[in-house]
């Protein structure tokens, strides 16, 4: 059996060619890829600022689709069932799973192949059904919801709360919702206009400009002086990191959700997290069980994720969705290798 595959060969250079399909090993899972979200982690192999990283290489860990094949030993799955694929397996008994950070398990086994080609592979484990009449395209937001799943896990919200959400790209939108589920009034802030519109479409109370010098004062005067109980950082850039310190309120939350490329330093003075008594954290990444809430979440559409979507792509377009995700041009850009559904 053949396929259709992105390979990429270098940075900014893929190449569409047929290729032999993979077989089934006894735990595996054959899957006819519907649709792969792009990533921002895929984009720093295709632009070259991944460190690293070597080529060729076949990008992709958003996908879903449906099982056409299945190994012997599999017994959760038939061919038929849809299916949405997530990249890790866990061990379960290292100390970070013992510990409930299985997103951050010592022995996490590959799981499954690149999505951004006509057929996958994935271990039985690294799979979960598609709820009905959930589409393709709505399920293929499972693995960066369940990122945002752990994120607000870590950043405790209750209904009252002021969150400003620094960057509402689609994480940052993402996140926007989660944090209004919990309760929390949202204040979007970003660069880019369309997208602060987006962010109050889909319930945030207030979108700011990142480059309004008196952003500061602004959400001083939303927040009747105090700032906000939670300010969650879903852009990686310097500038934003060291002012979210700013925007908390005294024994508020900032989470550095995103990751910064190429890694930076910010100076700032330790007083303000010690005489403010703030809460600084991080998060990265998701664990299975989020997986699992977040496909259940869109189904349910209690996170709405097909307004996110600006691009839908066929697989010999995907060199210019990668570049529209590094102009930002647009929102969530989607590769379709199949027919939809």
């Amino acid at each position: 059996m053949k396929m259709t595959r992105a390979l990429l060969t270098g940075p900014r250079s893929f190449q569409i060619e047929e290729h032999a399909a993979p077989e089934a090993g006894p735990q595996d899972v054959l899957i006819d890829i519907h649709t792969c979200g792009v990533c921002p982690s895929d984009v720093r192999f295709y632009s070259g600022t991944r460190a690293g990283a070597t080529y060729p290489r076949t990008l992709g860990h958003e996908w879903v689709g449906q099982v056409i094949d299945v190994g012997g030993d599999v017994s959760r799955f038939a061919v038929g069932d849809r299916v949405a694929a997530f990249v890790q397996r866990v061990c379960g008994m290292c100390r970070n799973c013992q510990r409930g950070m299985s997103n951050m398990c010592l022995n996490r086994l590959p799981a499954i192949e690149g999505g951004f080609q006509t057929v996958g592979r994935a271990v039985s484990d690294a799979l979960e059904p598609i709820p009905d009449d959930t589409p393709y395209e709505a399920a293929a937001f499972a693995e960066p919801l369940a990122c945002c799943l752990n994120g607000i896990s870590r950043t405790p919200i209750v209904p009252g709360d002021t969150v400003v959400l620094m960057g509402v790209g689609p994480i940052g939108q993402l996140l926007s919702q989660l944090a209004q589920l919990r309760g929390g009034r949202v204040i979007a802030v970003d660069m880019i206009p369309e997208r602060l519109e987006l962010a109050m479409e889909l319930g945030a109370s207030e979108g700011l400009n990142a480059a309004d010098p008196d952003l500061v004062k602004k959400i001083q005067d939303l927040t009747g002086g105090f700032g906000a109980e939670a300010v969650i950082v879903a852009v990686g850039v310097p500038a934003a990191e060291l002012q979210a310190l700013e925007l908390a309120a005294p024994g508020g939350y900032v989470n550095y959700f995103a990751g910064t490329y190429p890694s930076a330093t910010i100076a700032m003075d330790p007083n303000v997290i010690h005489y403010r008594q703030l809460w600084v954290t991080g998060s990265y990444h998701f664990t299975p069980g989020g997986f699992r809430t977040a496909l259940d979440l869109i189904a349910r559409e209690e996170v709405q994720v097909q307004p996110l979507i600006s691009h839908r792509l066929g697989l010999d377009e995907i060199a210019h969705g990668f570049d529209t995700v590094i102009d930002q041009a647009g929102m969530k850009v989607i590769i379709e290798m199949g027919d939809g559904g």
